[in-house]
């Protein structure tokens, strides 16, 4: 295994393979929360769908292992029933991952990864700095496909669609234009520059890396035979069916910063703890 250096290497770790108790599969990705006093808190963030929108779903979490600095050669699938804590609005949902952690210690092992956190979310101010056409990348496992070998997810790239300082129809909502398919469901989105990139007043940053955590992937249109559009969860498992409707190539994501909703939720469970 290689040691992550460069951002996209070290996004290759922040993920995690979900597989649900009706065998579907979605993406999950790590997150710390920040507190007072230094304290972080991590948590596995991805959609209510995902986890059958059952807050006591068991599933099969695929993780890495620890050796020192970097992950080891042998890789983990874990079944774990966590408590899953549901947003009250849009479809995002978390556990805490500590639980996760002493499980894996049972087997004198340590979870390798590398957690996103709120220093990479944009407000809607923030983000006017941006242009409406903005490269940006996303990982996870669409159609469940992932590198079996060495547990690592897949890249995807497009476009913002939608300006990403502008809601979409409904609060926090943007659109990328990117293939989305069943099981990329969970997956973060990203404006990543690892070489330099041009704001949109012209200015040049020859070489500066810059990474935005701009949001989760929830939703997409698609056409059906009779040419209608419909917006529907990305799902989390391929469906035949007659009439099966078409991607267009569009994803709905919730913005990033909608995720800070769970804050007040943890802090109060760490109360509870204490």
């Amino acid at each position: 295994m290689i040691k992550p250096q460069t951002i996209s290497e070290k996004m290759l770790y922040s993920t995690v393979r979900i597989v649900s108790n009706n065998n579907s599969t979605g993406t999950g990705f790590f997150f710390n929360f920040n507190f007072d006093e230094n304290k972080t808190v991590p948590v596995i963030i991805t959609n209510k769908h995902v986890v059958n929108d059952n807050q006591k779903e068991k599933v099969e979490f695929f993780i890495h292992t620890r050796n020192g600095d970097m992950p080891d050669e042998k890789k983990l699938s874990v079944s774990f029933c966590p408590q899953w804590y549901f947003h009250p609005d849009k479809d995002l949902c978390f556990c805490f991952v500590n639980p996760l952690f002493e499980k894996v210690k049972t087997k004198q092992k340590d979870i390798f990864y590398i957690s996103l956190d709120e220093k990479l979310i944009w407000n809607n101010i923030k983000l006017e700095e941006l242009s409406a056409i903005e490269e940006v990348v996303m990982v996870g496992y669409p159609i469940g496909l992932w590198d079996q070998n060495n547990n690592l997810p897949l890249f995807r790239r497009g476009i913002t669609s939608s300006h990403p300082a502008v809601d979409f129809n409904e609060k926090n909502i943007g659109v990328v234009d990117m293939a989305c398919f069943p099981g990329s469901s969970g997956s973060p989105i990203f404006i990543l520059n690892e070489n330099g990139y041009t704001d949109k007043k012209g200015n040049s940053y020859l070489g500066a890396k810059r990474i935005i955590f701009l949001g989760v992937l929830f939703a997409g249109p698609q056409m059906n035979a009779k040419g209608e559009i419909m917006v529907e969860e990305i799902p989390t498992q391929k469906k035949f069916s007659p009439s099966t409707p078409m991607m267009i190539n569009m994803g709905y994501y919730i913005k990033a910063i909608d995720i800070l909703i769970f804050k007040p939720i943890i802090e109060k469970e760490i109360k509870k703890s204490i």
